[in-house]
């Protein structure tokens, strides 16, 4: 380890400006990368991981330049910085590669970190007395801080982690003292516990120390009348918590026969049924009698039968038909338009721009934002846990427009009446 950093800091001359640089957790595993602004400037800075990959191997077309890899196997290194394509190669990245090289990287991620206006304050180190509660305080003037949130609002990054980084300007990447590990001061780690204040200009967040338990009372878990508390998918993907529906929405039907089909139940905050293009939809026509195995067209809309019968014309008002979307599975060669929906990654995405292309659907991109997520009421747990496929013969069906009353929640979840 060395002790670069704090011969800098207690040096009465320093050379470079001090950085702080924040990684902030969002609910769905992925981080954002941040900074204030250096020397005035609000272009992205980089700056390296502080633990070196767990799986460093990577192949050609996923090289991260800058980085350092040695080669394992294949050809085209020379083309990004390798003196040749022999094994045990070690060179620095100039390019993403091509073709089929592979190769261990052997030094520490280099990230980015967008420019965000903001300021942190309370960030006092006591010996004694209640540790600090830092206030983080960003911009949100047109929404810049909002968008890269994907489809998360600011309630619900309270719990989630901020770290906080600091190194002196010369360590970054590609700077002079840059080295790997990365030469920087001790790490903090707050938990986002409240929002203090939001308005149109910026929000507040008050943060906590992990290790503050002051007013923590035992039991922990409270139930709130008419609100779902759970995060969904939150047991599937390791967040653990009384929703067990899927993370990929997967779920199996048994026919008569005893036979045994897998199917995907995808459903929107309004839990409207998501389903794919292919599905085949009738042109609605008044004096026909309707299942509630029924997809119809009308009036330039999709719909689901939900209450057998004659002569109800579909509507958003009707208690007998639910409106359907449909979705393709995403290609990078094929240019969206604004409100399509795609497959990706297991779930929908709503496309947020015309002529959208090439743009893999992920939070934080602004060119994505995720439909299928749940309505947290009791009707949002009946769609997903109480679904039957409109064909029970066959795998990868559609769903019908009827539960099953039979159906169970899981113990321990306690969904809401009304939506936030």
């Amino acid at each position: 380890m060395t002790n670069l950093i704090a011969t800098d800091t207690q040096s009465q001359e320093i050379t470079s400006g001090l950085v702080d640089l924040f990684e902030l957790n969002l609910p769905d595993g992925t981080t954002l990368y941040f900074h204030p602004g250096l020397n005035e400037s609000l272009d992205e800075i980089k700056f390296r991981d502080r633990a070196s990959p767990a799986n460093p191997q990577v192949t050609a077309g996923s090289f991260v330049i800058g980085n350092t890899y040695t080669i394992v196997s294949g050809t085209g290194f020379t083309s990004i910085g390798a003196t040749n394509d022999s094994t045990g190669t070690s060179f620095v990245a100039t390019g993403v590669g091509s073709g089929n090289g592979v190769a261990n990287q052997t030094d520490n991620t280099i990230r980015e970190y967008l420019p965000m206006p903001m300021m942190i304050d309370g960030l006092d180190l006591n010996a004694d007395g209640a540790s600090a509660r830092p206030a983080l305080t960003v911009a949100n003037i047109g929404t810049l801080f909002y968008s890269q949130l994907g489809n998360f609002k600011n309630d619900d990054l309270i719990g989630q982690r901020l770290i906080r980084r600091q190194t002196f300007q010369k360590y970054l990447y590609g700077e002079s003292g840059d080295a790997s590990p990365p030469i920087e001061l001790r790490t903090q780690e707050y938990i986002i516990d409240r929002i203090g204040q939001e308005t149109s200009v910026s929000v507040t967040f008050e943060m906590a120390a992990p290790f503050d338990l002051e007013g923590i009372k035992l039991p922990r878990r409270i139930v709130v009348g008419k609100y779902c508390s759970w995060k969904y998918q939150g047991h599937d993907t390791g967040k653990g918590g009384g929703c067990t529906w899927r993370a990929d929405s997967s779920y199996s039907f048994r026919d008569s026969s005893d036979n045994t089909f897998s199917h995907n139940g995808y459903f929107n905050f309004d839990d409207s049924p998501l389903v794919i293009s292919t599905t085949a939809f009738s042109t609605y026509a008044s004096n026909a009698a309707y299942t509630t195995n029924s997809y119809v067209t009308h009036s330039g809309k999709k719909w689901l039968c939900i209450i057998a019968g004659t002569g109800n014309t579909p509507s958003e008002t009707s208690a007998y038909w639910k409106q359907v979307f449909t979705w393709s599975d995403y290609s990078s060669s094929i240019s969206y338009s604004i409100d399509d929906l795609v497959r990706s990654s297991n779930t929908i995405w709503k496309s947020t721009h015309s002529s959208n292309q090439n743009n893999t659907p992920t939070h934080g991109t602004g060119h994505w934002i995720r439909e299928e997520v749940c309505g947290k009421t009791l009707q949002s747990c009946k769609a997903r846990y109480g679904i039957i496929p409109a064909v029970n013969t066959s795998a990868n069906q559609p769903p019908s427009g009827r539960t099953s009353k039979a159906a169970r929640l899981p113990f321990g979840s306690f969904p809401g009446t009304q939506k936030y």
